[in-house]
């Protein structure tokens, strides 16, 4: 007997994203002609489609949230590393125990394991999917190394789907839109 093939393969882990009042799981799954995103919640799932060759760019756009991520974990490593040395000097009698010694280390020890998580993780990145109806964002590409890899994986899917334009089409399209962009003058309003 054959085995049945996969209709959908994952290309992202479901990502949580968080609003005022909820939150979701975002992720994006490969099908033989298109992409699906699938956001799924307490009590409900959204399935969008983007058919290869209605796509006409995926954005992505690195961002700082991970360093900003990194200096906040940091600096309450810090603090909680120079407490507790404050404390310790004060009172020595408090650490001559091992099991003391280690309940103080895993205080600090919390921020710096999550610091050292978020860094492995790499950096972060903001992705949208470009159609010529809208643009949309892929919540589940957070991670630059997330969004080259699932890149990758489209990229000939959809030259295939599209065709791929060479190297002089490019450049005469792009000469071509500078052209346009300057025969525009816009005049601000005084």
């Amino acid at each position: 007997m054959a085995r049945k093939e996969k209709e959908y393969k994952r290309l992202t882990r479901p990502r949580r994203s968080f609003g005022l009042a909820s939150s979701a799981a975002h992720s994006l799954w490969l099908g033989k002609d298109h992409v699906l995103s699938l956001e799924h919640s307490n009590f409900r799932e959204e399935y969008k489609r983007f058919y290869f060759r209605d796509i006409q760019a995926i954005i992505t756009r690195k961002t700082v949230k991970g360093k900003v991520y990194n200096m906040v974990l940091g600096g309450f490593a810090a603090i909680f590393i120079s407490v507790l040395f404050l404390y310790a000097a004060k009172n020595p009698a408090h650490y001559k125990h091992l099991d003391q010694q280690i309940l103080a280390g895993m205080i600090p020890g919390l921020p710096l394991l999550a610091l050292l998580i978020n860094w492995l993780r790499g950096p972060t990145c903001v992705c949208h999917l470009r159609t010529a109806v809208h643009t949309e964002a892929l919540p589940s590409m957070n991670r630059l190394r997330i969004a080259r890899k699932a890149i990758n994986l489209l990229k000939p899917r959809i030259e295939e789907a599209q065709g791929a334009l060479s190297r002089e089409e490019l450049e005469g399209n792009a000469a071509e839109m500078f052209r346009a962009a300057a025969a525009v003058s816009v005049v601000a309003p005084r």
